[in-house]
């Protein structure tokens, strides 16, 4: 019984990947549900069309950073000294995280698409395929200017370079629960990949995922950024999908302004209201 850690870890890291940053953002700078206004995806995108790209930024390092939190939660279980907790997993507690930002319970099953998290989960898996992520990501948008086509085709760029286990230190798949051996060997080749399990080697115990583990984890956050961008997809298909940050003209930015400082404004008084309210 190796999987009590593990378990637990896994519905920790849905209820902390439920937490909303755009919602919650959103919200308490400008008094309204992301999910009803602009594109209606509770994400950095849109947290970016209605707050600026500042706040879109902020959204996507604190949507990434709860994989990283589930990650060390787990690993934090794994030094309990008991079997059930020895051998506990960092890397699936990490996908039921991004389930739970697709999916939160607080929101009624309602959010975001994944990308944020499923960059959290690359950081968490090795930092260098965070930094090739983001390399494709960006000139993949700098070409054709819409995050939906950058964010499907540098996962799944990832998503194809996970199978060549040459990359990882060893010549074939690892498949055992417990590959600490293994990777061992692989540790002491110097193959920048071998950053996978570094946060196991934290541990006192003798214990690192396996490689076909991780590769799972890897595909199906990749399968579930690609059922949450379907629409987008069909939209490129079509050759429908909108430029994701088009250059507005002086008069449209004038519009926009205007209309974030009526929303400023209507907050504000509501905020004036319930005051007046509360001390009536």
């Amino acid at each position: 019984m190796y999987y009590l850690g593990t378990i637990l870890a896994c519905i920790i890291g849905y209820l902390i990947g439920a937490i909303s940053f755009s919602v919650i953002i959103v919200r308490w700078r400008h008094g309204v549900d992301i999910r009803t206004t602009g594109s209606g995806n509770a994400g950095a995108t849109n947290t970016a069309r209605l707050l600026g790209k500042k706040w879109g930024i902020a959204v996507v390092f604190l949507d990434g950073i709860k994989v990283v939190v589930v990650a060390f939660v787990a690993v934090g279980l794994s030094f309990i000294n008991n079997s059930l907790f020895s051998q506990t997993s960092y890397f699936i507690p990490c996908i039921f995280a991004l389930i739970g930002h697709c999916y939160p319970v607080y929101y009624n099953f309602k959010g975001g698409k994944a990308v944020s998290c499923f960059l959290g989960l690359l950081l968490v898996v090795n930092y260098i395929y965070l930094l090739l992520f983001l390399f494709i990501w960006w000139t993949t948008i700098f070409i054709f200017k819409k995050v939906s086509m950058s964010s499907i085709v540098a996962a799944l760029t990832i998503g194809v370079i996970i199978w060549i286990p040459h990359t990882y230190g060893v010549d074939s798949y690892l498949y055992k629960w417990n590959s600490w051996t293994e990777f061992n060997a692989a540790w002491a080749n110097g193959y920048i990949f071998t950053e996978f399990n570094w946060m196991h080697t934290l541990t006192p115990h003798q214990y690192a995922s396996s490689i076909v583990e991780m590769q799972i984890c890897i595909l199906i956050g990749f399968l579930i950024l690609g059922w949450r961008h379907f629409p987008n997809i069909k939209r490129l298909k079509n050759k429908t999908e909108p430029v994701t940050f088009p250059k507005l003209t002086n008069e449209e930015k004038r519009k926009l302004k205007l209309e974030r400082e009526l929303i400023r404004q209507q907050k504000k008084q509501a905020k004036v209201k319930k005051t007046k309210t509360t001390n009536n």
